[in-house]
């Protein structure tokens, strides 16, 4: 069975679509910005809104009952691709091992006003034993 994945501490998508759904453990999320939860505005600076779509990306998983350790590919969509250069300090803190990192693609993409990047992910979580 399908569940729909909402967190109260990611902004809402303005279409009827939930932050991620959930069939027997995989995790797949929809569109997560770096819009900020508390203004309902994206942050000026490229960096603030890098680190802000990747710690939505971490409440949702987190929602979801799963941690980073749980991902297995993320995709970034970004206004302009040479802003992929920002994600990798952000990127390289969440996953130190380099040993241990998920699959990475960058896409370009039209995105609407002042968002830079959408953050796709992957997750799978451990099935518990019945």
């Amino acid at each position: 069975m399908r569940r729909s994945i909402n967190s109260p501490n990611v902004h809402s998508h303005k279409n009827p679509i939930p932050h991620a759904a959930e069939i027997n453990g995989l995790i797949i999320s929809s569109a997560i910005t770096g819009i900020d939860n508390d203004t309902g505005k994206f942050p000026d600076s490229k960096e603030k809104q890098i680190e802000l779509s990747l710690k939505n990306m971490l409440i949702v998983l987190e929602e979801a009952g799963a941690s980073c350790e749980n991902v297995i590919k993320v995709d970034l969509y970004f206004k302009d691709k040479s802003d992929r250069k920002i994600v990798n300090p952000f990127w390289t803190k969440m996953f130190p091992d380099e040993n241990n990192r998920p699959a990475r693609h960058s896409h370009l993409a039209i995105l609407e006003s002042e968002c830079i990047i959408q953050i796709v992910f992957t997750a799978l979580k451990k099935q518990k034993n019945s």
